[in-house]
């Protein structure tokens, strides 16, 4: 078997203001192929649903190897790496003609939406052929540099998801709305995902930075870390 693959044309309402697809959009892409995978193999969200699971983003990183434009015509490559204990990895690429313009790697948690428990990966019958996993490192980074609290951040009705909290793709555009993004662009990105961010609820953003590398730290109001990232930033 091939590895999964969805032909897609970047949008004009998901570029910047520099004229480059955000951050955001991109991730949104390329969860789109994993999702039309397991859509098509009987593991859509609504079957997931029926049966008390639902798959958890816990941590992802993602690598662009230059700025991707409107109406470029891109195609979203995805696949289930070999697994176990309660991470199910997945990678993917994002591919212009025979160009690879990004590569991403995540880590997913399976939960019973019952008890709220985790599902192993031996416990959980995929169905999907396994491929060798990209040479990307996802393990957590440590913050090197001090934080300062730089604002909040209100959960909103544009942010949330069916599971009513926030989606992990508006992520991105949260740290976005604090860095300095004139004439630069997201050249890499990873995130933590540590507790969610329910609608209504306000974050307080903490940031710091050594010279290009951006860090952040958001915090709900009950003092629950709710993510961290690691940003970094290139000049067009």
């Amino acid at each position: 078997m091939r590895k999964f693959q969805k032909p897609l044309t970047v949008d004009i309402h998901d570029v910047d203001f520099n004229g480059i697809c955000r951050a955001s959009s991109l991730m949104k892409y390329v969860q789109l192929a994993a999702q039309t995978q397991l859509t098509e193999n009987g593991m859509s969200y609504d079957e997931l649903k029926r049966n008390k699971r639902a798959f958890i983003l816990s941590r992802m990183k993602i690598e662009f190897t230059r700025p991707v434009r409107a109406f470029e015509n891109l195609t979203a490559v995805t696949y289930p790496c070999e697994s176990r204990g309660y991470s199910f990895l997945r990678c993917y690429k994002l591919k212009c003609a025979e160009d690879t313009v990004s590569r991403a790697v995540s880590l997913w948690a399976l939960i019973d939406t019952d008890t709220h428990a985790l599902v192993r990966v031996n416990d959980f019958e995929l169905g999907l052929e396994t491929f060798d996993p990209l040479d990307m490192p996802i393990g957590r980074f440590v913050i090197p540099c001090p934080l300062r609290e730089v604002g909040k951040y209100l959960v909103v009705y544009g942010d949330v998801d069916q599971n009513n909290h926030m989606n992990n793709t508006r992520y991105p555009d949260m740290y976005a709305n604090f860095l300095p993004l004139s004439e630069r662009w997201i050249s890499e990105i990873t995130i933590n995902y540590q507790n969610e961010a329910p609608a209504g609820e306000k974050l307080t953003v903490f940031v710091g930075n050594i010279e290009d590398t951006y860090y952040f730290r958001t915090v709900r109001s009950d003092g629950k870390i709710n993510s961290e990232a690691e940003i970094k930033l290139a000049y067009i």
